[in-house]
């Protein structure tokens, strides 16, 4: 007489348990899903860390202090330092990628307008701060490496890219000078503006915006 086969590790759980399919599925799921809200408290606190005390005086356990969050969360979800700082910076930038008002000019003067205000702000200057610390720091310079073109790069050049496929832009267009064009003459406007005239400045930028974003365009029509 033939033995019967051997139940395997799943069908002998199902039938201690006496569990469905989905019910089994469920238990094999271990642990908690992730808190993004921990995730917000950690970068919101590492950015204050780094705004007070500069990268000198930047830590872990710092951070973790601030936020309430354990060391061991926050080696879960990134592996050093140098990688929370630069996600944290970084992480302001996201308002990129959510421009797309279904035209390429519009878009430009979206995207001018909310750099030079994240720029402006103290947030902005944490991104020179970072540029200018990963000069000295090996570890700053490796995290900032891992992701060469970070997300507002991406998202920066991917509106000049929905102007080119929908016809706003000739074909050969360069999508990296026109982005840059635009970001550079932006950041180097800010850097150039006194502090004590920067309100000032903010208040009248929508014609400056503009007009910068008309001038790009206009030169690549030209080149055509």
């Amino acid at each position: 007489m033939r033995a019967a086969p051997r139940k395997t590790s799943l069908e002998a759980l199902r039938s201690r348990l006496g569990c469905q399919d989905g019910v089994v599925a469920k238990a094999q799921r271990v642990g908690r899903p992730r808190d993004p809200a921990v995730e917000t408290r950690a970068l919101e606190a590492a950015r204050a860390v780094y705004a007070e005390r500069g990268w000198s005086g930047f830590s872990l356990d710092e951070v973790a202090r601030r936020s309430g969050i354990g060391k061991g969360s926050l080696y879960l979800r990134w592996p050093n330092k140098a990688a929370l700082l630069v996600a944290a910076v970084r992480e302001r930038t996201r308002f990129i990628a959510e421009i797309d008002t279904g035209e390429l000019r519009a878009d430009l003067v979206e995207f001018a307008r909310g750099w030079m205000e994240y720029l402006g702000a103290d947030e902005g200057a944490l991104t020179s701060r970072l540029g200018v610390d990963a000069q000295f720091s090996p570890e700053l310079a490796e995290s900032l490496a891992d992701d060469p073109y970070p997300e507002h790069i991406r998202a920066t050049r991917a509106i000049v890219r929905r102007g080119i496929e929908r016809g706003e832009l000739p074909p050969g267009a360069s999508v990296a000078l026109i982005a840059d064009l635009i970001a550079g003459a932006v950041s180097n406007h800010v850097s150039a503006t006194p502090l004590h005239l920067r309100g000032q400045v903010w208040a009248e930028s929508a014609g400056y915006l503009a007009e910068l974003v008309d001038t790009v365009l206009a030169g690549v029509h030209a080149r055509s």
